[in-house]
């Protein structure tokens, strides 16, 4: 579609909202499902130490008993599918100057309907455990209930979560905070950072500016609109290798001959999915206000 049609439209047409991918690129995709809607994941069972027994005689083990090493499987199915397919007739677009051009629609379906739907579901996919059975229990995971977040206790709140996922060895490097723009205004209106001039050194000695969030206590941090987050979900601390975001199929084209439309069609189509990792589950902690 030549460009100046595009700028054309771009001046008469009003646009709704939208912003970049809060999510895109933070997690994982290293697996490969080339050819495949589910893989499985495997890992090696580790076992207890025995004690050597130096002085046994009798003729067994001093190692102890003989155990076969298993593995652990995790089977991930991709399950999000969506498409489109919108049809912008000759008549219209001579009309309006090509203003309905595919092109800019097929854009703006990206910007106002995928990104914020993917967002959404990897979020929420990711507070859930998606891929984990026992997630927030015995299959690894945090989840903490009855959170009060104030400008008080905000900081102290989410670094005592830090903490006690680095008690389970998560590693500090490449942890994500993603909070609500609510809850967000208490960490940059708490009380260790307002009133105290234009920066402020934090426990982490790292640089918080007054009324700004960018990384502290080595959590890089996105203020995601709340409503992307379950229902009282606060925010999460979220180890980026503990999940894995397969994007399988993103497939954008544009028909300019098509059998029933005097026109163009364009057409989409998204297969992608969001999963916790099994093995890793402790690198996600969830806090809720309820």
């Amino acid at each position: 579609m030549p460009h100046n049609f595009e700028s054309k439209a771009a001046k008469k047409l009003v646009e709704a909202f939208s912003h970049e991918s809060f999510t895109e690129g933070v997690f994982t995709n290293q697996y490969d499902w080339e050819g495949v809607d589910t893989i499985r994941l495997r890992s090696v069972v580790s076992y207890p130490l025995t004690q050597y027994n130096w002085q046994d005689v009798t003729g067994a083990s001093r190692f102890g008993p003989l155990i076969e090493v298993e593995d652990e499987i995790q089977p991930l199915t991709i399950t999000q599918d969506y498409a489109y397919n919108l049809a912008i007739d000759k008549r219209n677009n001579t009309s309006t100057l090509m203003e309905k051009a595919a092109g800019s629609i097929a854009s703006r379906q990206i910007r106002e309907r995928l990104i914020p739907q993917e967002d959404i579901y990897r979020l929420n996919a990711i507070a859930t455990g998606n891929g984990v059975t026992g997630f927030g229990g015995a299959g690894g995971g945090t989840i903490k209930n009855n959170v009060s977040l104030t400008k008080t206790n905000a900081l102290a709140t989410i670094f005592g979560h830090g903490a006690e996922m680095s008690n389970l060895l998560v590693p500090k490097k490449n942890r994500v905070l993603f909070i609500g723009e609510t809850a967000s205004l208490n960490v940059k209106l708490a009380d260790q950072i307002v009133g105290t001039g234009a920066t402020v050194q934090n426990m982490a000695g790292q640089i918080i500016k007054s009324g700004e969030l960018g990384t502290f206590n080595q959590m890089h941090i996105v203020e995601v609109p709340d409503n992307y987050l379950p229902q009282h979900c606060l925010y999460m601390i979220v180890l980026k290798d503990a999940v894995v975001s397969p994007t399988k199929i993103k497939t954008m084209r544009i028909l300019n001959e098509h059998p029933d439309i005097d026109g163009a069609v364009a057409q989409g189509r998204f297969l992608y999915d969001c999963f916790v990792i099994a093995k890793r589950a402790n690198g996600v902690l969830v806090a809720y206000d309820n």
